[in-house]
């Protein structure tokens, strides 16, 4: 039997999706409900800039589907997908070249921090892929603090 809608519902304010959660037997009464942990959303949106920046395939966030919703979107027509060659996506500015990716893994490979600070990111560096795999969502949460002014 699903709960009735909250006081005011679609007239104080703009929410009108009711969530599924609401279904559940016991979702009006907890006290909070939602409980975001903030080093899985650092590890999350680590992931796809660093994997789109690098051009990592099939983990890039630039892909066919997004080149395409940008013509509708954005105005960047030195993004858009050619007419005549549309599975060609152009090379985006924000997209490194071979030696600039080698360059940053390297220097994060470099990188050294405090004892039980973080894991060693060297071994999660490969140079010959030149992408990072097998980091823990502590060492993003570490990274983002602590290296975004570096770079």
């Amino acid at each position: 039997m699903p709960l009735s809608l909250p006081e005011g519902y679609g007239t104080n304010h703009k929410w009108t999706k009711k969530s599924i959660f609401w279904d559940l037997p016991y979702w009006s009464m907890l006290l909070i409900r939602y409980n975001l942990d903030v080093m899985h959303i650092e590890k999350n949106i680590f992931d796809n800039i660093f994997n789109t920046v690098m051009n990592i395939k099939r983990k890039t966030k630039d892909n066919l589907n997004a080149r395409s919703d940008l013509k509708s979107f954005c105005n960047r027509p030195e993004l858009e997908l050619d007419e005549r060659r549309s599975n060609v996506i152009p090379k985006a500015v924000y997209t490194l070249s071979k030696e600039q990716k080698r360059r940053v893994c390297k220097w994060i490979k470099g990188l050294q921090f405090p004892d039980d600070y973080a894991s060693n990111l060297a071994l999660c560096v490969d140079m010959t892929e030149l992408q990072m795999h097998g980091m823990k969502s502590h060492d993003y949460h570490v990274f983002i603090r602590n290296c975004r002014c570096m770079a």
